[in-house]
């Protein structure tokens, strides 16, 4: 028998060029295919983080220690074009003329280059006894593969002991994201979902951190920083059932997800 369990889903509309480090190849700086909940939490305005970390280490666990048990954010991912025509600009995608959908979102790669202005920079080996920056990670050169404007993710909050309503309400129209404080825009609605038990496929991403659960198969993981997600999984237990509109898959969640749950003490 389910048992009733509203949550909230919010879509997220990138305003801006939007970069975060997901992995570093050289010179490239790669921006991964999801926002992960360490930066949801925050832009939210859930948690009051440090502007500025020294020694470049975060405090995720003590910062969410108050309400990490109340509710999850779940990491956001991308959804293809028709779903931004029709949730977005209200346009269903089979009223489009034939031929494909628009380009929208996605990423784009640029340069850029932080050396001084002269007619001949000397490029240094970081190995060089005289090298000015020796022992500093300070690249003064490179490239940014970044979201562009236009890219639609959706995040669920799945409240366990606050209300649905008064967390989406909580949840400011613009916000920040990204090492540059990109902005954009966060649409939310109740979702009437359901707590179900027995075999179920995780379809929605969630942190590796997050849920104790062992799989039994079909697992797709995905590497990020600072938190590898599981995109898919199959598992036994209880689990969360979220109906979506225009007849698309339902999502499937475990119960009970908890932010960095086996990294608390």
């Amino acid at each position: 028998m389910s048992e009733s369990f509203p949550a909230v889903e919010c879509s997220i509309e990138t305003l801006d060029r939007t970069l975060y480090a997901s992995r570093e190849v050289g010179d490239l700086v790669d921006t991964g295919d999801y926002i992960l909940s360490t930066a949801l939490y925050y832009a939210f305005g859930f948690v009051a983080g440090r502007y500025i970390n020294s020694g470049n280490r975060p405090f995720y666990v003590e910062e969410t220690s108050e309400i990490y048990e109340k509710f999850y954010i779940t990491p956001a991912r991308p959804e293809p074009a028709g779903e931004y025509l029709s949730r977005i600009l209200g346009v269903s995608a089979s009223k489009v003329k034939q031929g494909p959908l628009p380009a929208l979102g996605g990423h784009s790669t640029s340069q850029w280059n932080a050396r001084i202005h002269q007619y001949a920079v000397k490029n240094w080996n970081a190995k060089d006894p005289s090298y000015p920056y020796k022992g500093k990670n300070l690249p003064q050169f490179g490239r940014e593969r970044v979201l562009d404007q236009q890219n639609l993710f959706t995040s669920y909050i799945l409240p366990y002991e606050d209300d649905a309503a008064s967390l989406a309400s909580r949840i400011p129209r613009y916000v920040r994201l990204g090492k540059k404080r990109s902005k954009a825009r966060v649409r939310t609605r109740i979702i009437e979902g359901a707590i179900e038990e027995g075999e179920f496929l995780s379809n929605h991403p969630f942190g590796i951190y997050d849920y104790e659960g062992v799989p039994l198969g079909d697992l797709v993981s995905v590497k990020m920083r600072p938190v590898p997600l599981i995109v898919q999984g199959r598992y036994k237990g209880r689990f969360i059932r979220l109906p979506r509109v225009r007849g698309r898959e339902d999502i499937v969640l475990p119960y009970k997800l908890e932010f960095l749950k086996s990294k608390r003490s």
